[in-house]
């Protein structure tokens, strides 16, 4: 290094810190929820006390299937649709809610017939709200418009001592709350802290007990 022609290390040292700068840039521009998060089983203690808003994605899905109809949502035979094992895991996670003793209050699902069918598995019923529709491959303006409206009806959720239950896709949430909730049957647990909307962390499916 001794080596190098001297007016090589002004330049050395601005690479450097410019590559600092941006790391640092990248870190603070993460949400602040992204980088505070409580574990598994913290989340689900304070799931028992109420008061909480969950995020749920639909369970595992036929990987082969594709959404070919994406306005007539009654028809689940053009959607890709909960596979098998999906439909055991929103019944295991049901029981495991309701060994825990989790109260739930009420329940909205995007019209997809596998948000549906994993609400109706894990939580027993629900209420169709038509603007968690899988939001994916639409126009920006839509797309934004059904991520603003996800974080809209989370702000006005009214939990009181159960947890109200959001049941949906991934780019809703990454859009309206800059949260991607991956694995399919992933928890997102939220707080609502004044008028603003909190992410505590994911509950996946392998961290029921």
């Amino acid at each position: 290094m001794n080596n190098l022609p001297l007016q090589l290390y002004p330049l050395t040292k601005s690479k450097l810190c410019s590559f600092l700068v941006a790391v640092c840039s990248l870190l603070l521009c993460l949400p602040t929820s992204a980088q505070n998060t409580s574990s598994a089983s913290q989340l689900i203690s304070d799931l028992q006390k109420g008061q909480h808003i969950i995020y749920m994605r639909h369970s595992l899905t036929n990987r082969d299937q594709r959404d070919d109809n994406k306005k007539d949502f009654d028809h689940c035979s053009s959607q890709r649709n909960l596979s098998d094992e999906g439909r055991k895991l929103a019944e295991k996670i049901g029981e495991k809610i309701k060994d825990f003793e989790i109260p739930i209050g009420k329940v909205l699902s995007s019209p997809y017939c596998r948000c549906k069918e994993t609400a109706e598995l894990t939580f027993g019923s629900y209420t169709i709200e038509k603007d968690l529709q899988f939001s994916m491959s639409k126009k920006p303006a839509e797309l934004k418009m059904l991520g603003d409206r996800l974080k809209q009806l989370m702000q006005n959720t009214t939990t009181g001592k159960d947890n109200t239950v959001f049941v949906g896709h991934t780019s809703n949430l990454r859009e309206g709350l800059g949260i991607w909730p991956k694995p399919e049957a992933v928890i997102a647990v939220f707080k609502k802290v004044d008028n603003d909307v909190l992410f505590k962390g994911f509950i996946k499916p392998n961290d029921w007990k």
